[in-house]
């Protein structure tokens, strides 16, 4: 088997996909056919196999792939796989946190995070699709490198009913009772972060996070000058309320100008994005109070930071 340093450098190269890219370069067969009660196991030998339960979704499938390569490499001995990140056995943490490396490397992590704090379910969403996992799976990735990151701290917690099931953090402590407290005041201000102050000089932000299995809460404890910062989504959404108000119409031929000028200006650059998008619209399709909107400051920074989801 091949170094730890070198299984994180060939997914990392390889992303996104590096767990494939590993088995194949350590001449590991992948078998995914119908399991039962079980995501998967590995038979080591002379021609080792992994087996993948075929039936589950293909992120699963993949954090199963990930987590028997970890198991490989780390040389420990592993459980039959069944629910990531909720083990409490040191060998299957291990080969979870070292799988989500292996699915989202460090480079990538800080390219799509760092400096980008507090977190929302969109931007996870955004790294979950980089990385083709689960946003449940890249929320967990956060939550093992939160310190470098620049959290004080993180959690997944899982719910069902209203009621936490369980959760996945390094040490974040908070009581059941706050939790589901904290889940339900998430649940009505969704899709928007709640903020709320911790007794000490933290504040504590909670998010949900879409997933099929359960309602998932993402908690991450931050310094109060970081969790002030408003979100990407957050600027969007305030600037696109005073922009558009109740006219949903121009809100909708916006969306569908804006996807427009995404496929004329791929490869380009921001400015030259935005160039097209008031060259080709304003004062043609957008006339009247509609021009003078999108001519105005609060206009033109919508238009900028909108467009900034594809081009720099």
């Amino acid at each position: 088997m091949i170094p730890f340093g070198d299984a994180l450098r060939i997914t990392a190269q390889e992303f996104p996909y590096g767990p494939e890219k590993l088995a194949e370069h350590l001449n590991i067969a992948i078998q995914a056919t119908p399991l039962k009660g079980v995501e998967g196991w590995c038979v080591r030998g002379a021609n080792t196999v992994i087996r993948l339960n075929s039936t589950s979704s293909p992120y699963r499938q993949r954090f199963t792939l990930a987590h028997e390569l970890a198991h490989l490499i780390l040389g420990t001995s592993p459980d039959i796989a069944t629910e990531p990140f909720r083990s409490n056995r040191q060998e299957e943490r291990d080969a979870d946190q070292l799988a989500s490396r292996f699915l989202i490397s460090d480079i990538h992590l800080k390219a799509q995070v760092e400096g980008k704090l507090p977190l929302d379910s969109k931007a996870l969403e955004r790294l979950a699709k980089a990385a083709n996992v689960s946003p449940v799976m890249a929320a967990c990735r956060v939550v093992n490198d939160a310190e470098a990151l620049g959290l004080q701290n993180a959690a997944v917690v899982f719910f069902a009913n209203g009621l936490e099931q369980w959760r996945y953090s390094h040490g974040l402590e908070f009581n059941e009772n706050a939790a589901n407290s904290l889940f339900r005041l998430a649940m009505e201000s969704k899709p928007k972060l709640i903020r709320k102050p911790n007794d000490d000089e933290y504040v504590v932000v909670g998010s949900i996070i879409d997933a099929q299995a359960y309602q998932v809460l993402f908690v991450q404890l931050l310094p109060k000058v970081a969790a002030s910062q408003e979100t990407y989504e957050e600027q969007i959404r305030d600037l696109g309320e005073k922009l558009f108000g109740d006219d949903h119409n121009f809100r909708q031929g916006i969306a569908a100008r804006f996807g427009t000028c995404k496929n004329k200006c791929t490869g380009q650059s921001l400015e030259k994005a935005i160039e097209f998008f008031y060259h080709t619209y304003v004062g043609k399709a957008y006339t009247g109070l509609r021009q003078i909107k999108l001519n105005s400051q609060i206009g033109k920074k919508y238009v900028r930071l909108y467009l900034q989801r594809w081009f720099k």
